[in-house]
């Protein structure tokens, strides 16, 4: 019974080759932080996304050997002509031929095949709920197999969409039991395993199922010199997650007596998640490419929002050197929400030119008019102080130049 698959095999994956993470030239200016009187300094520097076109929708499928006669049709030429109308792109027609096939036919060797391709069937409608139900079934009722195999793999990328994370992790745990996966396949399982149990809060139990789908990676030298496999872009995802939940762990409220050495670990935390997801942001896939950039333009946004909220020091006893480390900080931390707009733009238009309309676009806009609003309480907030941004950038400068 011969079938071909949606999943990209070991061998096709080979051929793509893997780059190395994104090099931000401006760290050395992130460890320049100072804590004085004045202020505090940190600079990141966000990557511009790499903006992609939505995969083809491959489809398959297999033909059956075991035969049930119906009424005016054969099981084998319904069978054909909803794989025909699924090649044509007619999947509205094809779901419902498949489901019916697969309910009549529920004790032969074309009940499995028919399932799954009526789940292929139901997700390019873009009824994802419907699919997925289709291929749990396939796991359910059919569990060994390349069918099952399938339906599990494709069951697992819709709840990674839908982000449901509970299912994702049981299903992950499904597929990494078989024996039977390619590599590529338990690399993909591994990425399951790791996104799911970072989401549910684990980054040290996610960190482990990363590492051993990066050592899958290495060995097969994936997605070296070019775009990254989807099965790789959710691994480098899930350690962006990982990086992101351990860096915004560091807070500044009460401030740390070594307040200069830990907010270097916070925005050296911030680079390291940014890498991860720039990695991501190289893959065939839009929808990584969206909840990559999405997730650096937050990175800037919540730096903002923790730094700004910084009290001034106890040395500064009057009211005119409150107002001075006031204006100070809006200024100088004023370029993460400008680094933080230009990603969710840069994401929006991913969206745009893709046609990819996940939540995670729609989370964009509403993070790009955030900042947009943000940007102009700070000029507003600036414009009432007793400081011009002159003055303010001045004794900014004067601070740095005493900085060790």
């Amino acid at each position: 019974m011969a079938a071909a698959r949606t999943c990209a095999t070991a061998e096709q994956i080979r051929r793509n080759r893997r780059g190395g993470f994104l090099k931000n030239h401006h760290l050395e200016r992130v460890r320049r932080f100072f804590f004085t009187l004045l202020a505090v300094g940190c600079v990141g520097c966000a990557a511009k996304p790499v903006v992609v076109t939505p995969p083809a929708h491959p489809v398959v499928y297999a033909t059956p050997t075991v035969i049930t006669p119906r009424e005016d049709e054969s099981p084998t030429d319904a069978f054909q002509r909803a794989r025909a109308l699924l090649l044509e792109g007619r999947a509205a027609e094809a779901a419902p031929i498949f489901d019916r096939l697969a309910t009549g036919d529920s004790a032969g060797e074309m009940a499995p095949l028919a399932r799954f391709n009526a789940g292929i069937a139901w997700e390019q409608t873009g009824d994802r709920a419907k699919a997925l139900e289709r291929f749990r079934d396939v796991v359910e009722h059919y569990p060994a197999g390349d069918a099952g195999k399938w339906g599990g793999i494709r069951a697992a990328r819709i709840q990674a969409y839908l982000e449901q994370w509970p299912q994702l992790s049981i299903m992950a745990d499904v597929l990494l039991k078989r024996g039977d996966l390619t590599d590529v396949e338990r690399l993909e399982a591994y990425g399951d395993k790791s996104l799911a149990t970072v989401e549910a809060g684990d980054a040290d139990g996610a960190e482990r199922f990363v590492m051993k789908g990066r050592d899958i990676i290495d060995a097969l030298r994936l997605g070296e010199g070019g775009k990254l496999p989807l099965e790789v872009a959710q691994v480098h995802f899930a350690l962006g997650e990982i990086r992101k939940q351990r860096s915004e762990a560091i807070g500044f409220v009460p401030v740390p007596a070594n307040f200069a050495e830990v907010l270097e670990r916070r925005c050296q935390g911030l680079l390291d998640a940014q890498s991860a997801y720039s990695d991501a942001m190289r893959s065939y896939d839009a929808h990584w490419a969206a909840m990559s950039g999405y997730r650096i333009g937050q990175l800037y946004q919540r730096l903002h929002e923790d730094v700004i909220n910084v009290p001034a020091p106890k040395a500064a006893t009057s009211p005119e050197k409150k107002q001075l480390f006031e204006g100070a900080m809006r200024l100088r931390y004023r370029i993460l929400l400008q680094k933080g707009l230009t990603m969710m733009e840069h994401t929006i238009m991913v969206g745009d030119r893709t046609g990819e309309t996940s939540p995670w676009i729609d989370r964009a806009r509403a993070a790009k008019a955030e900042l947009e609003k943000g940007l102009v309480e700070q000029k507003t907030a600036l414009s009432r102080l007793p400081y011009s941004e002159k003055e303010l950038q001045k004794a900014l400068d004067d601070l740095a130049k005493k900085a060790p």
